[in-house]
């Protein structure tokens, strides 16, 4: 009743105007044979081709000396024209190599930060290795982290990362802090009490405590990493579109409204109205699943073609259900629909089946359930099922 409120209420606000978030934040000259000497008279020309000269020399020398490749050896040469390969950069390379890491790897990091070829092996790499150890990250998990995250190195171990851990602290387990920054690894360079905390305030304000907030956190830790104002901004519009707080679904659709920009929000409204959706339905899928707006239009195409032509469902079933247009299609969908037309055609099935409740299945539980219990067919639902899954458009 309250949701049927609330939806009355912004009825005639414009569907687009509720749902738009904020505004996203956002060689060497070949010389023929026949051209004439430079004149020797010529003190600029002569100091070009001498720093050309050294530019070569230096980058020909990080490649001999560190192993590095062009590419990483051309992106240090242009942060440190003067950098020498003694010292820290041998060491740097030693640390890394002995800690697990490829070639490969170090060239992807050194090429993506230089500046690291700078850094004391003993105060900074060291001990920001084992802090990333220390929760857990170990083996290839840690190279990858790194390898994906190499301006780390550039932050200050004692004045940012480890501020940071602590801060998440306070909200998450080490396991949850571990799922945060693999999936959103520069949350621990921003000031916690600038971006973080301010983010994560405005959702309390709509009653996101607790394990719902660690869970939200751990999940969506890029969410957390936005423009705090926006955050408070794009929960208000949630509560504005009937969601209450305290339905799981707040959460998801927050973060539906933070990823989508205006053009392609418009863009996926056009294609649903093409299809005969109003805007009533709409809002009321959206509501039911907040993902169904991230989905690419050619997905969502595909999905609506199937089920309104192969399996006849109306559009309120489907407004109803959204969730089936997020299935995955050929690897999903057709093979169990033609799985359940073959035990209808055989007179096999008691009553009517929700295939809603059938995609929702693991496929452990439909195999059991649409394929072995029917001993003395499984084989050839069970045909049906692989060759649907090899060439799922076949007969559609």
């Amino acid at each position: 009743m309250g949701l049927t409120k609330s939806f009355s209420l912004y009825k005639t606000h414009n569907l687009i105007s509720l749902l738009i978030p904020l505004p996203l934040a956002s060689s060497l000259q070949h010389f023929s044979t026949k051209t004439p000497p430079l004149p020797l008279s010529n003190p600029s020309s002569l100091a070009s081709d001498s720093a050309a000269l050294n530019s070569s020399s230096s980058i020909n020398y990080l490649i001999e000396s560190l192993g590095l490749s062009k590419e990483a050896a051309i992106a240090t040469f242009a942060i440190y024209p003067t950098l020498k390969t003694s010292g820290n950069p041998i060491s740097v390379i030693k640390f890394l190599r002995n800690s697990g890491f490829l070639d490969t790897h170090i060239d992807e990091i050194v090429s993506r930060k230089p500046q690291i070829l700078a850094s004391d092996v003993q105060k900074t790499l060291k001990p920001k290795l084992r802090l990333f150890q220390d929760l857990g990250l170990s083996g290839s998990e840690l190279k990858d982290f790194i390898n994906a995250n190499p301006s780390l190195f550039g932050y200050s171990l004692n004045k940012r990362l480890y501020p940071s851990v602590l801060f998440l602290r306070n909200y998450l387990t080490n396991e949850e802090i571990l799922m945060a920054i693999k999936r959103c690894g520069w949350i621990l360079f921003f000031d916690p009490d600038k971006i973080l905390l301010p983010n994560i305030n405005s959702v309390q304000k709509f009653g996101i405590v607790g394990s719902e907030l660690a869970k939200f956190l751990s999940k969506y830790p890029r969410f957390f990493t936005q423009d705090p104002k926006r955050t408070e901004e794009i929960a208000e519009r949630v509560k504005e579109l009937g969601f209450s707080s305290h339905s799981s679904m707040f959460c998801y659709a927050m973060i539906a409204l933070s990823c989508i920009s205006k053009e392609t929000l418009q863009n996926k409204v056009t294609f649903f109205k093409s299809c005969g959706w109003s805007e009533d339905d709409i809002f009321a899928a959206f509501r039911r699943m907040p993902h169904l707006l991230s989905l690419s239009t050619k997905k969502l195409r595909k999905g609506m073609e199937y089920f309104t032509n192969e399996m006849k469902f109306d559009q309120s079933f489907l407004v109803a259900r959204p969730k089936l247009l997020a299935f995955s299609l050929e690897g999903r969908v057709i093979p169990r629909h033609k799985v359940v037309e073959a035990l209808r055609l055989k007179n096999l099935l008691k009553k009517d089946v929700d295939f809603h409740g059938v995609c929702g299945q693991l496929e452990k539980e439909f195999l059991e359930k649409y394929v072995y219990h029917y001993e003395d067919e499984a084989e050839y639902l069970l045909r049906i099922y692989k060759e649907s899954k090899e060439n799922p458009l076949n007969g559609v």
